[in-house]
């Protein structure tokens, strides 16, 4: 408010506004912003007629979070003077480092830093009051525990300074429930990112729950070992969402890198995404110019959010080796998007070609369990007359019906 007050216009307003004499010995607790502690300063009565010029005596707790220990400041000489700095800039502070004064860039760095602090020193907390404004925590245990914090909005940005710290413990610090509270999927994640970073490593959710353990002494569930990574991973490589998101700019600038590359994305009547092709132009000029006249078609499934099958066209060389021709993302190995459609447009496109299913694939179709039955199902296969066909095929009638009928709608 008063951006150039000063030690003795704040004395002078303190003493006419509570009718105060002149001798009266007056107590004013002061923050300066370019310091991170909050210092008190007492007026010597039999010293005050220097118009406050004279030195001030500075006091604090001897045992205090927020001021830390005396010997930090064995080396330091901080000369003091009435001025105030008329633009202060902010004690930034990262980490753990949570005391009065500190700075964050924003509520949610405030919380990450609270949350590390108690993991490791063994405490849960609770929200006392949160407004946009405003961030007050209290102890689990409240009802026996003085334990505070509380941080305001700093000026009109997005940072938050912390304006009270009571950082003692008066309650057992032995968990009450099994897992630890405060330790949710960001906080989690945070620890976790230089594992995750690390791709040659497989973090299964034992191995997340071990390490926080041994690391924190602290204990988490199952499900917040895996909130934690979903989001870490969520952080590093983006969201699913977003990376569907991303697909139309990805397949122009491959048409645009690689010439003769063919792109295709189909929505449904509202926009939402469903089938994806791709086929990479070098890979069709392979194709056409080095490899066989042969393309091999397959399928996997998408693990994740969006359960999704990833389809592949290889071609093969003279030395039986593959290589990817073509790919897409469809919903399933059914309808338009396998079976039908590949007999389709192998009858549009390649009317000469021979299209065949293949044998093992199509076996695992059959739920095939006896040993007998499978090596029927083999000769069936291999058979090269037609009179072996239908014979091994009235065989294969007999012995299991319904698998009989799914070879027939297949096609010999």
């Amino acid at each position: 408010m008063h951006d150039d007050l000063t030690y003795t216009m704040l004395h002078d307003m303190m003493m006419k506004k509570f009718n105060l004499e002149a001798n009266y010995p007056l107590n004013l607790s002061a923050k300066l912003s370019s310091f991170d502690d909050t210092f008190d300063i007492t007026d010597d009565p039999e010293n005050n007629e220097s118009n406050h010029k004279n030195e001030s005596h500075f006091e604090k707790s001897e045992s205090s979070f927020a001021f830390g220990d005396y010997n930090e400041y064995e080396d330091e000489q901080i000369a003091f003077n009435d001025d105030v700095d008329e633009n202060p800039q902010p004690n930034y502070q990262k980490g753990r480092n949570v005391k009065v004064g500190n700075i964050f860039d924003n509520k949610e760095a405030l919380d990450l830093a609270i949350i590390l602090k108690a993991l490791d020193e063994g405490y849960q907390f609770l929200s006392d009051r949160s407004a946009p404004e405003r961030y007050a925590l209290k102890c689990f245990h409240f009802n026996e525990c003085d334990w505070k914090i509380c941080a305001t909005r700093w000026r009109d940005t997005d940072k938050f300074s912390i304006t009270f710290l009571n950082d003692v413990h008066t309650c057992p610090k032995t968990q009450t429930y099994h897992n630890h509270r405060n330790a949710n999927k960001k906080v989690i994640a945070h620890l976790l990112t230089p594992k995750l970073q690390d791709t040659k490593r497989v973090l299964k959710g034992k191995d997340i729950q071990q390490d926080i353990l041994s690391e924190y002494k602290i204990n988490i569930s199952d499900q917040q070992a895996w909130r934690g990574k979903d989001y870490g991973i969520q952080q590093i490589r983006g969201s699913p969402y977003e990376a569907f998101e991303m697909l139309p700019y990805y397949c122009y600038n491959l048409e645009r890198k690689n010439e003769g590359t063919i792109t295709c994305i189909k929505t449904d009547e509202k926009g939402v995404f469903e089938m994806l092709f791709i086929a990479i132009g070098v890979s069709i000029r392979t194709f056409v110019h080095c490899l066989r006249p042969l393309l091999i078609i397959d399928a996997t499934y998408l693990k994740g959010q969006y359960k999704r099958t990833n389809l592949v066209a290889v071609g093969m060389d003279d030395n039986n080796q593959i290589m990817p021709i073509s790919f897409g993302i469809c919903k399933g190995e059914t309808g338009p998007c396998w079976h039908v459609a590949i007999a389709l447009a192998v009858q549009n496109e390649f009317p000469l070609a021979f299209h065949a299913v293949c044998c093992r694939h199509l076996m695992m179709n059959l739920s095939l369990k006896r040993k007998k039955t499978k090596g029927l199902f083999w000769k069936i296969c291999k058979a090269y007359t037609t009179e072996e066909f239908s014979t091994e095929m009235s065989n294969l009638q007999d012995v299991q019906p319904d698998a009989y009928h799914k070879l027939c709608e297949a096609g010999p």
